[in-house]
């Protein structure tokens, strides 16, 4: 899975949890107000039940969490790291 598939679903999950359907890779998840604390454990829980992933208290920064495509990233990461 790459980071395309990876966006493609958590922007699914986002648009379909908060019906905001104005939600794209770039979307300014925090500043925009589109996730709080909850909605950010109801993301936690969906990448890792639906992507087999589990974020690490350290990966979860603000820098990370600014956009579906950067949450990507590190989950894209993540999986090449399994596979060595």
């Amino acid at each position: 899975m790459n980071a395309a598939e990876i966006q493609q679903k958590i922007v699914g999950f986002l648009v379909s949890a908060t019906g905001q359907s104005s939600i794209d890779g770039d979307t300014e998840l925090q500043e925009s107000g589109i996730i709080d604390s909850l909605m950010m454990m109801d993301l936690l829980v969906f990448i890792e039940t639906e992507l087999g992933i589990r974020l690490e208290f350290e990966d979860i920064t603000p820098d990370v969490f600014e956009t579906p495509a950067a949450i990507s990233r590190l989950i894209e990461n993540r999986i090449a790291g399994q596979h060595h």
